[in-house]
């Protein structure tokens, strides 16, 4: 060990690099890349989710209020950014450095989930639409069903097609993903849910290659984290 050290140094010295110097040097980086997912892990199982969100505010009984309209645009989205991570700061500004992995590098800043504009030009609408969509299709199949098992005891047994708006689907839609936070997220570790996540995905690889054709929304793929 002590001889490849010494070669090292003289190759440093010269300027040159032997096949001993570039094992030594794959090895370390090896080394830094355990360390560093070690560290990853660590923290992950050291964070939990929600910790500045109230269970009391995911309650059936609060919940059922955005699908009644019986909460501002505002108050909704807010409510949906909290649960994604992003934190007010005192000056009013929000942060995105606790929220979700996949909202934090696409949205710096929390987007508009619902439309508080109510105005529908593609210009304008296009981005909240989208963003409402990435936020839907991270609901695993499993709690796909939220406001039908969840809300509907309360009496909300859905939109009319006839009367239906864009601002009441997406309500629906974004109800129907704190629903999914209250029961598979909030006051989990990221640690467990980043694991979960690697099961499920593990399901689906075995699913896919035995020919099952995946679903469209839900998959691991499309989680939040």
């Amino acid at each position: 060990m002590a001889t490849v050290m010494m070669a090292a140094a003289v190759c440093a010295l010269v300027g040159f690099s032997c096949p001993a110097c570039g094992r030594m040097a794959a090895a370390r980086a090896r080394a830094s890349s355990v360390v560093a997912c070690a560290a990853v892990a660590a923290s992950d199982d050291a964070r939990v989710i929600g910790e500045h969100v109230r269970l009391d505010e995911l309650s059936n009984e609060q919940l059922v209020r955005i699908v009644r309209l019986e909460t501002t645009d505002e108050e909704t989205n807010e409510l949906a950014w909290r649960c994604l991570g992003y934190r007010r700061g005192a000056s009013g500004a929000w942060d995105a450095s606790d929220a979700f992995q996949k909202f934090r590098l696409k949205y710096p800043q929390p987007p508009d989930l619902i439309g508080v504009t109510r105005t529908y030009s593609k210009e304008i609408d296009e981005p909240v639409l989208r963003a409402n969509q990435a936020l839907h299709r991270s609901i695993p199949m499993a709690y796909k069903q939220g406001l039908k098992t969840q809300l509907k005891p309360l009496g909300f047994t859905g939109f009319k097609l006839a009367n239906l708006t864009p601002n009441m689907t997406r309500r629906a839609q974004v109800t129907n993903w704190l629903l999914y936070y209250r029961e598979a997220l909030h006051g989990r570790t990221f640690g467990d849910v980043r694991r979960a996540k690697d099961e499920a995905r593990q399901l689906e690889e075995a699913a896919a290659a035995q020919g099952v054709r995946a679903a469209p929304t839900g998959t691991s793929g499309q989680h939040v984290l």
